[in-house]
């Protein structure tokens, strides 16, 4: 200011080089000069405003985002306001940074499982930022309690034993055959065809009902009262009740019937008539879905000797829901179906005859009962592969299936996986080894193995005994094979299923003198 007290006048005039106020003072000597700058507070437009030389400086800065996204950027840019973006967030990883930027550190990261058995252990990935490895339990001696102690994926391996002892569960003087067992919710359902009756003595269908132990509950309970042969009885339970189908030639040739049965043995209404066709329809299987109960049987409407494989579906009283299903259509024969439930899909295995020897085949069916992919060939060399079992394996979601086969010179019982789609895991396992026939195995799943069982002659030969094995979920044998039957006669067609607690098991015995087999029943368990 060239001096105080002059009146100052806004100007527009050049010669000042700040963007403050430019003013002239009126002063007679000072005509002519260039005004003067007075500054002012600087903001962001490009121009000095407090006029000391630098342009939109000490501005402050932008912030925004959290954790890993938090950016600072100058808050002008070029004369004009600057805007902030937070960085993106990625996956969280154990850094000791919040990655995903929602204001938690090495959050939600999954903890590390390891060990098995006994050993297991779930332990945190993460810790102060340093990844941790997981480190199992150490192992103990394994004892026969239901667990693995040892750690090795296998449990109670060795040690159980027979039980109950074999339980004679049919006494009278005629045969008991065709036993099939299934579960209930406070222990099984039997049935059988029993020849007590009738002078003809062509066969009647019974039940009984077992606890988990295999005790009788009550009586036998006559099914059927036909004049004609009933046979090859099968069934599930829905909960409330028991599904008996059978095959039965009272009317003309063999033809499907269904029972409804209390859970106490009752039959409950009259027997409705499931098939119609020409020629016999026989051996069927049954399942419950949850919702309904489903068939498959084979077939000979096509021709004698045929034997097609057919599905049904049909509600708790009997009543046909959709149409019959032709699963098979080749002209050799295919025979004795195991149908199973798998959650969203029913898996059917049978034994086939169109390869020159007999085979074992696998396919699919969706709820419907339509037809999945196409069919699987599970077996594939010139001896003779036959009876098949099949098991749904829900905690690895994927089939398992046993059998017996020839090519090693005698009957050897035989397990191959197969994914939920039909296709094969691994290859075909050898489960026996032993002198003489084993074969007709059964198969089921427990939760965390498989229990096997099947007729042997490694002692007698021509004089089978039932033995039992447990096979880890990739088919491998835990411990050795346990012989259940102990009578002197011949102990076959055996059935093994898992009762909740431990695996049971049914046969047919003749112990009792030739021409009359009688039932027995036994589990496996600790001494």
């Amino acid at each position: 200011m060239r001096g105080a007290g002059l009146l100052l006048v806004l100007s527009l005039l050049a010669g000042c080089t700040c963007s403050g106020p430019r003013v002239q003072l009126v002063k007679e000597e000072d005509a002519g000069l260039p005004p003067e700058c007075f500054p002012s507070v600087e903001v962001c437009n490009g121009r000095d405003d407090d006029c000391d030389t630098l342009i939109d400086e000490a501005l402050p800065e932008l912030e925004c985002g959290i954790g890993a996204c938090r950016r600072s950027v100058p808050g002008c840019l070029e004369g004009a306001p600057n805007t902030c973006t937070p960085g993106a967030p990625v996956a969280e990883t154990c850094n000791g940074l919040d990655d995903d930027c929602n204001g938690g550190v090495d959050e939600n990261l999954m903890p590390a499982m390891c060990g098995v058995g006994e050993c297991a252990s779930v332990q945190s990935t993460c810790v102060m930022g340093q990844v941790q490895q997981c480190r199992p339990g150490a192992p103990g001696t394994e004892t026969c309690n239901g667990k693995d102690d040892d750690c090795d994926g296998t449990v109670d391996e060795g040690l159980l034993t027979n039980a109950s002892g074999d339980l004679r569960l049919t006494n009278d003087p005629a045969s008991s055959d065709f036993v099939y067992i299934a579960s209930s919710t406070t222990g099984f359902g039997l049935a059988w065809q029993d020849l007590r009756d009738g002078a003809s003595q062509r066969g009647d269908i019974y039940f009984a009902t077992l606890d988990k132990q295999g005790r009788r509950q009550g009586g036998d309970v006559r099914i059927s009262t036909t004049p004609g042969a009933s046979t090859h009885p099968a069934m599930a339970f829905n909960g409330a009740r028991w599904g008996l189908v059978y095959a039965d030639d009272s009317v003309d040739n063999l033809e499907l019937y269904f029972r409804a049965v209390s859970n106490t043995g009752q039959p409950l209404g009259a027997p409705v008539r499931l098939t119609s066709a020409p020629l016999d329809s026989d051996w069927p299987d049954v399942v419950w879905t949850g919702s309904e109960f489903a068939v498959a049987w084979e077939d000979e409407r096509a021709g004698a000797n045929r034997h097609d494989l057919f599905f049904m579906r049909f509600d708790a009283s009997g009543t046909r829901l959709g149409n019959e299903v032709r699963v098979t259509t080749d002209p050799q024969r295919q025979g004795y179906p195991i149908l199973k439930w798998g959650g969203q899909a029913f898996g059917l295995a049978w034994t086939d005859w169109r390869d020159g020897n007999r085979e074992i085949y696998f396919r699919r069916l969706d709820p419907n009962g339509q037809l999945i992919g196409n069919e699987v060939r599970v077996t594939s060399n010139p001896a003779d592969s036959a009876w098949a079992d099949l098991a749904w394996n829900p905690d690895r979601r994927e089939w398992a299936l046993v059998w017996h086969d020839t090519r090693d010179g005698n009957a050897e019982v035989y397990f191959q996986r197969l994914d939920e789609q039909g296709g094969k895991l691994g290859g075909e396992v050898r489960l026996t080894s032993a002198s003489g026939f084993s074969g007709y195995p059964s198969i089921d799943w427990n939760g965390f193995e498989y229990g096997v069982s099947w007729q042997d002659e490694r002692l007698t030969t021509g004089r089978p005994a039932i033995y039992f094995m447990q096979l880890s979920g990739v088919g491998v044998k835990n411990g050795n094979d346990l012989k259940l039957s102990s009578g002197s006669g011949s102990s076959t067609f055996t059935t093994a299923l898992w009762n909740g607690s431990t695996f049971a098991f049914c046969w047919r015995d003749d112990r009792h003198g030739a021409g009359n087999t009688e039932l027995y029943f036994a589990y496996v368990g600790c001494p």
